[in-house]
């Protein structure tokens, strides 16, 4: 329950609801139930094989809105050397993914079809829960629409977020958008409030569904106080 005092919004309640269902869920591997998340900036390489001028401006978007939410010192931060970076997201033919990132290659062809407009995959420590590298792919063949909408997705699930659950179609986590045409390609205040939660100081990696529940009520609580 809400602490005493606190009366939460029909918002705030389907809002955790759906923060829980993102983030401690997965669209395809066994669901850890645990937070991930950074503990330091993800610097961000991008591995390209052409201009793909608004592409590339959906990627700077997208890190801007990113970063002008998270309170935790997070970042994202884009680098064209890939020695630094711990993030790669390939705006490329899938040869290319193969040649440069196998084992993300097959990660995303061996049981998910070939076709598919974007996927992420992210490696985290078990010890901590902290995401330690994470590889974005985004089809460069679909429609501009799409790879812009894929963009917003995929490397907002790169932080942290990896599930796409059927039931949300306020949110860019909505799994059947592509099909039904939607492409998003701004966040909602849902999504906004999700990333902002993810990266609140209060918000530790590791917490399970009843810890994070609970962090968010206190974050909530002192925010209505404001």
């Amino acid at each position: 329950m809400f602490p005493i005092g606190y009366i939460p919004t029909l918002y705030e309640s389907d809002m955790i609801e759906c923060f829980k269902e993102v983030a401690l869920k997965s669209e395809f591997d066994e669901n850890i139930g645990r937070i991930l998340k950074w503990g330091k900036p993800m610097i961000l390489f991008v591995s390209k094989d052409g201009e793909y001028q608004k592409q590339t401006e959906a990627i700077q978007k997208t890190i801007n809105k990113i970063n002008e939410l998270v309170t935790d010192g997070f970042r994202i931060e884009l680098t064209e050397d890939v020695s630094r970076s711990n993030a790669i997201l390939f705006l490329c033919e899938k040869r290319k993914v193969e040649k440069l990132a196998p084992d993300f290659y097959n990660s995303f062809t061996d049981a998910i079809d070939i076709d598919v407009s974007g996927f992420v995959y992210v490696e985290f420590n078990w010890s901590d829960y902290d995401i330690r590298k994470a590889f974005v792919y985004i089809n460069p063949k679909d429609p501009i629409d799409v790879q812009e909408s894929t963009i917003l997705e995929e490397i907002t699930q790169s932080i942290g977020l990896p599930n796409d659950p059927e039931s949300r179609t306020n949110t860019v986590f909505y799994r059947p958008k592509s099909e039904e045409n939607n492409n998003i390609k701004e966040y909602s205040k849902m999504d906004s409030d999700i990333i902002r939660l993810l990266y609140h100081p209060k918000m530790k990696p590791g917490l399970n569904s009843s810890q994070c529940e609970k962090v968010i009520k206190k974050i909530l609580q002192k925010e209505a106080k404001k």
